[in-house]
């Protein structure tokens, strides 16, 4: 008996484990939600505490009374429960222009839509739900009315996805650099605000070193600065090599500080070229030369890709955290747009990049474009070219980018429209050599600008490079700077259809435009002297050395025997150079102002000399210098010209 109650007492146990391993039944959860919630508007429904909740997906039937005294508006509270995203849609109204408005809590207005005509609907695609939100419909007009359907959608909020509202800097979502926002230009009136965080203070080491181009060579290190690295000396019969580790720009002015006080310009320096009156800015620019200029932050310079969107011209901004513009462009509609080195103050901190659509119509017909089906991607990132960096916008003189007299900057033409201006400055008289690189699908044109010379007047064309072609590099050899000079890179016209366009871009590749200077000592050529009123004053008996480039390049200079009692015999000597057919051309200067040809000497015996021997009668003479054919030129080798009295 005792064998057999052990028995049941151990059989009890077993059902007992059994049972526990057996998983308990699921409760009832209901019934699955398949679909969206059919509702209907339900009045009266004019105020908040009336509202239908809405708090999943739903669909609701309602309508709008046309009064023809007051707004008929019907209340809706989204309240999912969790944070959503929600995807609102209404459609339009027979014969009438419906609206949608959204509130908060508080019933302050967030954002309106109204973007399209009578009989169509409204959309806004992607409100930011945290917690309720207070959705009104009501006609555009007073005695409006009519049916409509209004579907609400709820989905799951995602990291890198714009939350609406967003138009204001109070709203304006965080954008790591480098990181990617996917967003929509929902209705007319959208705005999208972006916080941008800069990083921390430039290291000393990226903070460029003042230098004096006037009073040391180039790369020479100013006192109490960095030592720079000096550019190698040009490789015979090659492209002279660029040093990447050249000193950077020293201030955002391109100002040249340290050293002593520069002595004054020998007698025979060129005149600079008055810098004009742009308000009285591009004045404040040139540096005093009794005292070094101040040192100041360079800029930070930003990379901002937006992709492209059927139907939007997308307008773009850069702001900083006083919400002052600091850029701006529209581009063109359905087409992307990459900006490249946009300059930010490295002082500041947060900029907010802002993106709207831009305006399209003429009239009453102009209104902004948007699109509520297709989304854009925005990704903003610092260069990587850091201090060397060109800094947007630089479209006009007055926000030239600085050079330095032993440095380079990086740039790029993007979008097509682009220009980008640079500016030098020199507290002594010296020759500057300017050379940018070439491009993929790239034709550059690198030019010397000067600036108005008077209210209402436009800057000058100094000098123009262009002979090369696409991907070929662009120069201009000893163009005389004291004060300010000014240089533009722009892409080259070219005729398509019958018609000159700019179509050049490239967004992915940058140019490099390096300048290096040398005092002027008066041996060098001075450009421009491309015409006779800017003819370079002649030493006689001493030499002077030019170089025939770019293509089609005349170079004058000035004898003046005005004081001469009785005729000079005089011997010029024009040694010749490599590739170069060089002339020598003698005019005589007359009282109009106008040039008087009286001598020539133009053999074409390639690098052969050729020799002038005129006996002047007193006045003013003008030596001219080019390739004979007018064809032909050369950046690296130099003539050398000299003007003896006797025979």
């Amino acid at each position: 008996m005792r064998r057999w109650g052990w028995v049941c007492v151990l059989g009890l146990l077993g059902v007992a484990a059994c049972k526990k391993d057996v998983p308990a039944e699921a409760p009832d959860a209901g019934a699955v939600e398949t679909g969206p919630s059919a509702l209907t508007e339900k009045e009266p429904n004019e105020r908040p505490d009336q509202a239908l909740a809405v708090t999943r997906d739903s669909v609701v039937t309602g309508g709008l009374a046309a009064e023809p005294n007051k707004l008929d508006e019907d209340w809706y509270r989204l309240a999912p429960g969790t944070p959503r995203i929600a995807d609102v849609t209404v459609t339009g109204l027979p014969g009438g222009d419906v609206k949608l408005d959204v509130y908060d809590q508080d019933r302050n207005r967030l954002v309106g839509v109204n973007s399209e005509g009578e009989g169509k609907g409204e959309r806004l695609p992607n409100l930011y739900v945290e917690q309720e939100r207070w959705l009104v419909v009501s006609p555009a007009r007073k005695g409006m009315g009519g049916a409509y359907t209004l579907e609400v959608k709820y989905r799951q909020p995602n990291d890198g996805e714009e939350r609406e509202p967003n138009d204001r800097a109070v709203d304006a979502a965080a954008l790591p650099l480098g990181q990617t926002v996917t967003a929509f230009l929902g209705h007319s009136g959208d705005e999208d605000w972006y916080r941008v965080e800069l990083a921390g203070p430039v290291a000393p080491e990226d903070v460029p070193a003042a230098q004096d181009s006037g009073a040391q060579a180039p790369g020479a290190p100013a006192p109490g600065s960095t030592p720079a690295a000096v550019p190698p000396p040009p490789v015979p019969d090659e492209t002279p090599v660029i040093d990447d580790n050249a000193a950077p720009s020293p201030t955002p002015e391109g100002t040249f500080g340290g050293g002593e006080p520069p002595a004054p310009p020998p007698e025979n320096a060129a005149p600079t070229a008055p810098i004009g009156e742009l308000g009285g800015a591009l004045a404040a620019q040139v540096v005093d030369a009794g005292l070094p200029p101040e040192p100041e932050v360079p800029s930070v310079a930003l990379k901002i890709e937006l992709s492209a969107v059927e139907g939007v011209r997308p307008e773009i901004s850069v702001l900083s955290a006083a919400e002052a513009p600091l850029f701006t462009l529209q581009g063109k509609e359905g087409e992307p747009l990459a900006l490249r080195n946009i300059g930010v103050r490295a002082t500041d901190r947060v900029v907010y990049v802002v993106v709207k659509g831009g305006w399209t119509g003429t009239g009453k017909a102009q209104r902004r474009t948007y699109n509520a089906q297709v989304p854009y991607t925005l990704t903003v990132s610092q260069e990587e070219a850091g201090a060397h960096a060109e800094l947007e916008p630089n479209d006009e003189l007055l926000k030239a980018t600085p050079l330095t007299g032993a440095g380079y900057r990086e740039g790029f033409l993007s979008p097509k429209s682009d220009v980008d201006h640079y500016v030098l400055t020199a507290r002594e008289p010296v020759l500057a050599k300017v050379e940018l690189s070439g491009v993929d699908r790239l034709d550059l044109t690198l030019s010397m600008v000067e600036p108005p010379q008077g209210d209402g007047l436009k800057e000058t064309v100094l000098l123009k490079a262009n002979d090369g072609a696409l991907k070929e590099p662009e120069r201009l050899n000893n163009v005389a700077c004291s004060g300010t000079c000014y240089f533009r890179v722009e892409g080259s016209f070219r005729k398509v259809n019958g018609k000159f366009v700019r179509d050049f871009e490239n967004a992915d590749q940058p140019y490099r435009i390096s300048v290096t200077t040398v005092p002027d000592n008066g041996s060098e050529e001075r450009e421009p002297n491309n015409t006779s009123d800017r003819a370079q004053d002649l030493t006689l008996s001493k030499a002077v050395r030019g170089t025939v480039y770019p293509a089609k390049d005349v170079d004058y200079y000035r004898v003046d025997l005005s004081d001469r009692p009785v005729r000079t015999a005089l011997t010029a000597t024009l040694l010749g150079i490599l590739k170069v057919d060089v002339g020598l051309y003698l005019h005589r200067l007359q009282p109009d102002g106008k040039l008087s040809l009286v001598q020539t000497s133009d053999r074409a015996k390639g690098d052969q000399p050729e020799t002038i021997r005129y006996s002047a009668e007193p006045g003013v003479y003008v030596f001219e210098v080019r390739d004979a054919k007018n064809r032909e030129a050369n950046f690296q080798d130099s003539y050398q010209l000299t003007v003896e009295e006797g025979e």
